[in-house]
């Protein structure tokens, strides 16, 4: 699993602040490894595109690597949040969580996100809940992913309408287990941790969600999955889940997550949903 280092600030990150801990958002050319059919278009492009869009970027994260030569063009995430949406469903801020890489490993990608102020945790929604946006390296993907970004951005008042869904639907322990043993195959797959129990996964971290709304299952075990802190219970030692440290990892999951949520609400069987890839 590929560590990543990080930078958030909720007044706004400047060209500056991320140049210097995202450093490959402003590189001039792509990793040299890369096919001759690449179209080079620097993230720092789009991040001025969105700016004049209204979108500042609060925060960013870039993938480390070991690979010499590559520390400037690995995959990195940034989130954007426009001033002029409204808070929705009174708790959270939306945002637009941009993907991308000079590496060739990706394209731009783009979806709705939002800041959940109670917890400082940051969801992705899924692909088929709201849609996403896959932007191939081309010359005019700068406005592409402006014009986009907009779009997502418009699909709030859908998003507050979902989220109040969650909030109706109380789920029975079966439902909220099914859930959680859902979350851990997200998470973990075949490698899931000895000792871990689903079930600690629905341990809340705060009162907001001690509730058995979808809405707050939702978050709890978003939660625990991206900070860790879980307890395993492992025979003569102590141990704990560790928080997740990938920038595609956590994007794949909360993806998925919200994904499983959704399937829920709809009362549809759990089923590998249908996701851009990361």
């Amino acid at each position: 699993m590929s560590a990543h280092h990080s930078i958030r600030n909720d007044s706004g990150l400047t060209n500056d602040a991320l140049a210097r801990h995202v450093p490959s958002v402003f590189v001039d050319s792509p990793f040299s490894g890369v096919s001759s059919r690449y179209g080079f278009v620097p993230t720092g492009e789009v991040v001025d595109g969105l700016r004049s869009a209204g979108l500042v970027p609060v925060y960013a994260g870039q993938s480390l690597t070991r690979i010499e030569g590559k520390r400037d063009y690995t995959r990195h995430v940034l989130r954007f949040r426009p001033d002029y949406a409204p808070t929705i469903v009174g708790e959270a801020l939306p945002e637009v969580v941009l993907l991308n890489s000079h590496d060739g490993s990706s394209g731009f990608k783009m979806w709705l996100g939002m800041f959940r102020m109670v917890c400082a945790n940051g969801l992705i929604v899924s692909d088929k809940a709201m849609g996403a946006v896959s932007i191939p390296h081309r010359s005019n993907a700068v406005e592409h992913a402006r014009r986009q970004s907009l779009e997502l951005i418009e699909r709030v008042s859908g998003l507050s309408l979902q989220i109040e869904t969650f909030k109706a639907i109380e789920l029975s322990e079966g439902e909220m287990f099914q859930l959680a043993e859902h979350a851990a195959a997200i998470r973990w797959g075949s490698e899931r941790p000895a000792g871990l129990n689903a079930r600690d996964l629905l341990t809340p971290r705060r009162f907001e969600d001690s509730r058995r709304n979808l809405w707050a299952v939702l978050n709890t075990i978003q939660e625990n999955l991206t900070k860790g802190g879980v307890n395993l219970n492992r025979t003569g030692r102590r141990s704990s889940t560790r928080g997740l440290r990938s920038i595609v990892d956590d994007t794949r999951m909360n993806t998925r997550l919200w994904a499983a949520a959704d399937q829920l609400a709809r009362g549809e069987n759990y089923r590998e949903a249908e996701i851009i890839d990361v």
